[in-house]
């Protein structure tokens, strides 16, 4: 007789999966939605330099190269990180925040109703001789829906430049 997997362990299998799924995205790959607003290209930053992102930009002395664009699953620490990895690979000196929003979505993914096989031992004499068996019964496990939330956060920058 075939024993299946359980409800719990089909429910942490689905987890993780998803789990794995929705982390594997990287900084780099979000350089893909970077718009270059001029021809002349400047030189990348170290990996350790200082990228503000600010509100709004400055008064004057100032010159816009690029845009970045996009959403995400990953949170606002994983657009923070792209929004200064786009800007150290393309030579800004600041970035400016222009548009941040999120949205929560509720979807739902259902487990369907399935027997798990239990082994029941149990022991019995017989010619004055005590043996034991394992039988299998089958239990029913009902299926269910379960909620999941999934925010996803956009935003717009501009990457500048300071005039010296």
């Amino acid at each position: 007789m075939t024993a299946r997997f359980s409800t719990g362990f089909s429910m942490a299998l689905a987890l993780v999966a998803l789990g794995l799924l929705s982390g594997c995205a990287s900084v780099k790959s979000t350089e893909q939605y970077y718009i270059p607003y001029t021809m002349k290209a400047y030189p990348p930053k170290p990996p350790d330099a200082f990228i503000p992102i600010i509100g709004k930009p400055p008064r004057e002395g100032y010159a816009t190269i690029g845009r970045l664009a996009f959403q995400s699953y990953n949170g606002w620490n994983f657009m923070r990180k792209s929004m200064i990895y786009n800007a150290q690979i393309h030579g800004a000196d600041a970035v400016v925040l222009k548009d941040v929003s999120s949205n929560t979505q509720t979807a739902y993914f259902q487990v369907p109703p399935q027997f798990d096989y239990v082994p029941v031992t149990g022991t019995y004499c017989k010619n004055g001789r005590s043996y034991t068996y394992t039988n299998f019964v089958p239990v029913y496990q009902p299926g269910y829906v379960q909620p999941y939330t999934n925010t996803i956060t956009a935003i717009d920058a501009e990457m500048i430049v300071l005039k010296k």
